[in-house]
């Protein structure tokens, strides 16, 4: 537990595709700046979406209660209440942890009907590439297929690869379905890093919990 809980070097996302030397993508610049234009962006977006917009608030309050978990048994008592968690809340604590990390969140302004994207994040130092975002609040595995159709949706939408988001377990098939994708895998130690410490780095085949 006490790796997930450590500090780690800037935010940094890389594919899965990509080979450990390969260069990762830019970490933001300003982050601060980043994120607070990221939740004015958003505000302003959903002002018609009131539920949404209490969701949202929801989950920061989540993110600071992850925040305090600490000590022996700190990771797997997270997971436990990360699952007893509304899906759709879920959704939003990890876009709120990816946005508190220093990256700009485009969050939908629907849950459902965006063909199992969740959200997208604009790739720093791009004219607005984005990564897509898939979160998956598993309580068993995964599902390898989840994977392939999400990989099929970035390839089809265009966008510069994709972050696939679970708090359940990662079998042996599904990471033989991410080989040779721009699908990258956020759960275990990743997530947890994510959530309770609002740092997006060393994302990437991480075990889930």
């Amino acid at each position: 537990m006490s790796h997930a809980l450590r500090s780690f070097a800037p935010p940094s996302f890389r594919s899965a595709s990509q080979p450990a030397h390969a260069p990762r993508a830019p970490a933001p610049r300003f982050p601060r700046l980043a994120s607070l234009v990221s939740r004015a962006l958003n505000t302003v977006r959903l002002l018609d979406r009131p539920s949404h917009l209490r969701r949202i608030a929801r989950s920061r309050r989540i993110l600071a209660t992850l925040a305090r978990f600490r000590g022996e048994g700190a990771g797997a008592r997270a997971f436990a209440y990360l699952r007893t968690v509304d899906p759709h809340v879920f959704e939003e604590v990890v876009l709120s942890g990816i946005e508190s990390a220093g990256y700009i969140v485009l969050r939908n302004r629907r849950y459902t009907g965006d063909g199992g994207i969740d959200g997208r994040v604009v790739v720093p130092g791009t004219l607005g590439r984005t990564w897509a975002v898939q979160i998956k609040r598993y309580r068993a595995s995964v599902n390898p297929s989840h994977v392939g159709e999400f990989e099929r949706a970035i390839r089809e939408r265009g966008h510069a690869g994709g972050l696939f988001v679970h708090c359940g377990r990662t079998g042996p098939l599904t990471r033989l379905a991410l080989y040779g994708t721009s699908v990258e895998l956020v759960s275990g130690s990743a997530l947890l890093n994510l959530l309770l410490r609002c740092r997006a780095s060393t994302f990437g085949g991480q075990h889930a919990y």
